[in-house]
């Protein structure tokens, strides 16, 4: 008998160990939705819409303290019930208001604690000619703030799901905001359930 169970028991590793994975690499662009969840079609679907409203904003027209208005990203939380990275929304915006030539963008609040540190450093070790000074960083005039949320409707084995993407710059002397924006993006999602 205990020989029996050892070769199932052998025999059921064996079988467990033995899996079936593919993998292919795919064009970037390609749009592929499996789930129905949140994916990188959705991710540039949302950022595109906000980058180019964002940039043709009236915030862009009024003087700031210096030549071009300067923008810190802020927290863009996620509201919804999935499991959403939202510093993939705020780095790509980052990226095209830094690659417009029109907007300059400071460090944000994961990284200030190591240029902080960085400086403290400089200032006890690096020579005078090299060290960066206290005090010198540049003040933003703008704040990225949103967040995402999302709504299901679902009966049975069909679902609507509904993504709210909300987006604003706001003055960090006035608290005012200076541009807003929603993106929605609606999934219809019919799941088909196999009976063996």
């Amino acid at each position: 008998m205990k020989r029996l169970v050892l070769v199932l028991l052998s025999t059921l590793l064996v079988f467990a160990g033995c899996t079936d994975t593919r993998v292919a690499r795919i064009n970037e662009n390609k749009q592929i939705d499996l789930s129905g969840n949140w994916n990188d079609t959705d991710i540039k679907i949302v950022s595109d819409a906000m980058i180019k409203d964002c940039l043709k904003g009236s915030w862009m027209k009024k003087k700031t303290k210096g030549s071009k208005p300067v923008v810190i990203i802020g927290m863009v939380e996620n509201r919804s019930s999935e499991h959403i990275d939202t510093t993939i929304i705020s780095k790509k915006l980052e990226a095209a208001l830094m690659s417009s030539g029109r907007v300059i963008t400071v460090a944000d609040f994961e990284n200030r604690g190591d240029i902080l540190m960085e400086r403290e450093y400089q200032e006890q070790f690096a020579s005078k000619k090299t060290s960066k000074n206290m005090k010198n960083e540049t003040g933003a005039d703008y704040m990225l703030l949103g967040s995402v949320k999302t709504n299901l409707d679902q009966e049975g084995n069909k679902a609507v799901r509904t993504y709210y993407v909300d987006l604003a710059l706001v003055s960090v002397e006035t608290g005012e905001k200076v541009w807003m924006q929603e993106k929605t993006v609606k999934k219809y999602i019919e799941k088909n359930h196999f009976k063996f």
